[in-house]
């Protein structure tokens, strides 16, 4: 479900206003609330290059982000962008997705399997002027 234009504008100024952001990775949906999230997972603290904003607006992870084994076999399908390494709030979310635009999953072959999102792979759209 795609959330509100009210409720984009708002996430999209949050992390563009924001200090540090953390990845968390979610089995579906998290919505704003937080649910899904791979606890085992944890956490990663992701720069999203503000300083390098492209002129559309687009900021982007500028590093490879791993998560360690987390003991489980799971599948990523969403993500989060979250205020803190634990707890917090949501500042905003989405549906994983490959270069095309295409759903995507990182997935865990085996219970020590890192997962790794790509440099460049966590787009956020921000206003013209917000940053």
């Amino acid at each position: 479900m795609p959330i509100a234009e009210a409720e984009q504008n708002r996430a999209v100024l949050a992390i563009a206003n924001a200090g540090d952001d953390f990845l968390a990775l979610a089995t579906a949906d998290p919505t704003a609330a937080g649910n899904n999230l791979i606890a085992a997972a944890g956490r990663a603290e992701i720069n999203l290059g503000r300083e390098n904003a492209d002129p559309a607006g687009e900021v982007k992870n500028l590093a490879a982000v791993d998560f360690q084994p987390t003991g489980l076999v799971q599948n990523a399908t969403h993500f989060a962008i979250m205020t803190a390494a634990a707890g917090g709030s949501v500042r905003a979310w989405g549906r994983l997705v490959d270069a095309g635009n295409n759903p995507a999953t990182v997935s865990q072959q085996s219970t020590d399997d890192i997962l790794r999102v790509a440099a460049g792979a966590v787009v956020v759209r921000i206003p013209a002027g917000a940053i």
